[in-house]
């Protein structure tokens, strides 16, 4: 009988122990996001900050805004969005999300911002500075 109750009392001793520990597992996950719209002027003014509305779609809940990546030159910059995804337990729906992107030339002329909505289309926005 004693024995019986030592593993029994050992048995949910190992329960609890087990889902403690997946309470305090950390979900996380970054992955590039599509970009489904994007807002901006069509000029602007050297050295000043150019806002640019960005919308773009997590496949969950849990999505949000990681941060921006860009590559290109000065003048032609493609941009990705990089979703951040925290938590364990998400909803199932496919939200949009806002973001601000903050563009600031450095020089008079033309820039091509070329915003990526998917593996093969993008969303090109041309501003001229003077």
């Amino acid at each position: 009988m004693k024995t019986k109750f030592i593993l029994i009392l050992s048995f949910l001793f190992l329960i609890l122990i087990s889902c403690s520990e997946k309470e305090n597992e950390e979900c996380i996950d970054n992955s590039i996001a599509l970009i489904t719209s994007v807002n901006a002027p069509s000029v602007g003014v050297v050295n000043e900050i150019i806002n640019i509305e960005v919308k773009f779609q997590v496949r969950n809940g849990c999505g949000k805004f990681g941060r921006f990546i860009e590559t290109g030159n000065i003048n032609v910059k493609t941009i990705e969005v990089e979703a951040e995804y925290i938590g364990c337990f998400c909803t199932h729906d496919l939200p949009t999300r806002h973001v601000n992107y903050e563009f600031i030339p450095t020089s008079v002329g033309n820039y091509e911002l070329i915003f990526k909505s998917s593996e093969t289309n993008s969303i090109v926005i041309n501003i001229s500075i003077n």
